[in-house]
């Protein structure tokens, strides 16, 4: 790309970092307040500050997306005078504000549909210097720098966040081009994201220096959440998260890559080290390790990798069973694989979307047993979205499904051979429905109510022992959209499992997909947003959740009886508090089981109830419930109650699932 620029021109101003123009460290200016000091630090540390204007050319015909594959005159030679045939008559270059670190609109034309823009800035430098930059685009986007290609994706995306994508720029002394070319194929979204930063590295030693300055509150003051760095220039979307016995992490991503993590726990961030492991997989939504092997379930198989001469790179990749099959529909996720103690694996496979009663392949909607020599055994079906499967410690086998049709809320599903959980989907290639009765639906174990799990995600038990916290051998349970854990204590009634859900903790960088305890008792958290959706300003992450010492003041558990519950705390409680009715509130409702997407809490109805304290055990309260019904989910609020201290409860709601009665 050639230069030739007239007239008023964009640039960015400089920022200096130590007076060393691109230096790879971080400079902390502390300031009197967690933000404040914060942007302080980041000013002092880049090399180049944000900016506001940038030169917009456009709308050139886009029909098809064709012309953002082609080579149009403005990526030959930019100039800032010259004039163009664009959609629907001449255009010329003009001087815009779309400022850097926010997400800009680019539809400021009379033809927003099935066309495409460029972005131009010259950025003038004193010296050489190397910043990162993080980009976003709703559908996609191609970047330059001094007219060579840095960048292009090509990708339809829910909206344009921030670290979608990241690039390099290597600046050198002078003048410097930038130019962008944004496409919008039909009447998507028309947005980008820019802003200059620092290595990710970097951003992670400011979070946690922070962390030690101005001490968090609320949640974290229990359970301190810390950020992992990720391999700069990488985007790292979570689809899996694996333990080696020495420590090392395996981290999988929805875009085909395996990483290897040493030293993933350390305190001083330049421990942590990554290697590639493995690249070019279909989206692997699993791992598993078994001894020396790394099991991987990618779309179409199961796959074994194994790293034979200990370099840290997977040489031998195996098909250990690719006989399930895909249709090519892009909702046909798999997941798993866990492995039991005989050496079988355990996967679930995604249903088609808009498939209605049937599937596109065989055994969609269904949990698979895979044994050692790749032969499939179909073990349960009735699932829709199944984005979780685990043993508990005591080798049952669980998994997590996705509200939908046929799926009035999120659940967790205890998983026995030749049962059906309520979708239809898979019924069409399930061998113990071809005489055409359809199986009774089990019940899940427990329904997450919908304001606390939109999309859970993968089941983990804390076998820590009390590394964690106060919650050992409970179950940990990721939530996608709402970027937040959800913990469960399960117990058995009549051989079936049941419990309660508990909110846990909120406020991760974006989706909670995969969860992993290391071997130090923390809890891992591999993270995903694109397609799927979340609360968050962050598209990927990896984090780690660190029990602090200090006991959180919860409802531990919630153990049924004849005619109520025994709630236990983490703590003493004041026996005032206890005894006084007017701090609960007991209330109950059902779900319907229909092909309309998600159901309301119907049913719903306050009981009458008593409280009193069990003798010997200030920890304990007995609830008596009057007009108990099995089958409903029991929501159990203790909004007045207080431990010795006088401390409230973190958090003051419990929603148990009651199948039977003991």
């Amino acid at each position: 790309m050639r230069s030739s620029v007239c007239g008023v021109l964009g640039f960015i101003a400089l920022a200096l970092a130590a007076a060393q123009c691109g230096a790879a460290d971080l400079v902390y200016v502390k300031k009197d307040s967690r933000r404040a000091t914060r942007n302080a630090s980041l000013s002092a540390s880049r090399p180049l500050a944000p900016a506001q204007k940038w030169w917009l050319l456009g709308p050139f015909d886009n029909a098809g997306n064709q012309n953002f594959k082609r080579a149009l005159p403005p990526e030959l030679a930019t100039d800032l005078n010259a004039e163009y045939d664009g959609a629907g008559g001449k255009i010329r270059w003009q001087e815009v504000r779309l400022p850097d670190g926010r997400v800009n609109s680019v539809r400021r034309f009379k033809r927003n549909d099935d066309a495409l823009c460029y972005l131009y800035r010259q950025v003038e430098m004193p010296e050489a210097a190397t910043v990162r930059v993080s980009l976003g685009s709703s559908e996609g986007m191609t970047l330059w720098l001094n007219g060579e290609q840095l960048l292009s994706v090509s990708e339809s995306r829910i909206a344009a966040l921030a670290n979608q994508d990241f690039v390099t720029l290597h600046l050198r002394p002078g003048a410097n081009d930038l130019l962008i070319k944004l496409p919008r194929p039909g009447k998507g979204g028309w947005a980008f994201y820019f802003e200059p930063t620092l290595e990710q590295r970097l951003l992670v030693k400011l979070d946690r220096q922070l962390d030690r300055d101005f001490p968090p509150t609320g949640e974290a003051r229990f359970y301190r959440i810390e950020a992992l760095p990720l391999p700069d220039g990488e985007v790292l979307e979570v689809g899996a998260l694996a333990f080696r016995a020495n420590g090392d992490l395996f981290i999988a991503s929805r875009r085909g890559d395996i990483w290897l993590v040493q030293n993933p726990t350390a305190e001083d961030v330049d421990q942590i080290q990554y290697k590639l492991f493995a690249r070019g997989l279909h989206e692997v939504l699993g791992l598993s390790v078994v001894g020396d092997v790394l099991y991987c379930v990618q779309r179409p198989e199961l796959t074994a990798l194994t790293d034979t001469d200990n370099d840290g790179d997977a040489d031998v990749i195996r098909a250990v069973s690719d006989r399930f099959g895909i249709s090519g529909d892009y909702h046909e996720y798999a997941y798993g694989p866990v492995c039991d103690a005989a050496g079988n694996f355990f996967l679930t496979l995604n249903l088609s979307l808009g498939s209605g009663a049937g599937s596109k392949s065989a055994y969609r909607g269904q949990v698979l047993r895979i044994s050692p020599d790749g032969s499939i055994t179909p073990w349960a079906v009735g699932l829709r979205s199944p984005n979780g499967i685990n043993l508990s410690p005591d080798g049952r086998l669980f998994v997590t499904d996705n509200q939908g049709e046929w799926i009035p809320t999120c659940k967790l599903q205890e998983v026995r051979r030749n049962e059906y959980y309520g979708h239809p989907g898979g019924l069409r290639y399930w061998p113990a429905s071809v005489d055409g009765q359809t199986p009774p639906v089990i019940p899940p174990a427990v329904w997450f109510p919908f304001g606390l799990s939109r999309s859970a995600s993968e089941p983990v038990w804390d076998t820590t022992a009390g590394r964690f916290g106060p919650f050992a051998g409970q179950c940990f349970v990721g939530e996608l959209t709402n970027s937040a854990i959800t913990r469960v204590a399960l117990e058995e009634v009549h051989g079936r499992m049941q419990g309660a859900c508990f909110p846990f903790r909120r406020g991760f960088a974006c989706g909670v997909n995969r969860l992993a305890f290391a071997p130090d008792g923390s809890l891992f958290v591999g993270e995903t947003n694109r397609g799927w959706g979340s609360l968050g300003g962050q598209t990927q992450g990896v984090e780690r959740v660190v029990f602090t010492g200090q006991m959180p003041f919860e409802i531990h558990s919630m153990q049924a009886t004849a005619d109520g519950w025994i709630a236990r705390f983490t703590e003493a409680i004041d026996a005032s508090r206890a005894m006084d009715e007017k701090n609960y509130l007991v209330e109950s409702y059902h779900y319907h089981h229909w092909d309309t997407y998600g159901s309301p809490e119907i049913g719903r109805k306050q009981h009458p109830f008593q409280a009193e304290p069990v003798d010997g055990d200030p920890t304990r309260v007995r609830l008596t419930v009057e007009q108990l019904e099995t089958g409903r989910v029991y929501h159990i609020r203790m909004t007045g109650m207080r431990n010795a201290n006088g401390d409230s409860l973190a958090n003051d709601d419990a929603y148990y699932t009651l199948n039977a009665l003991p």
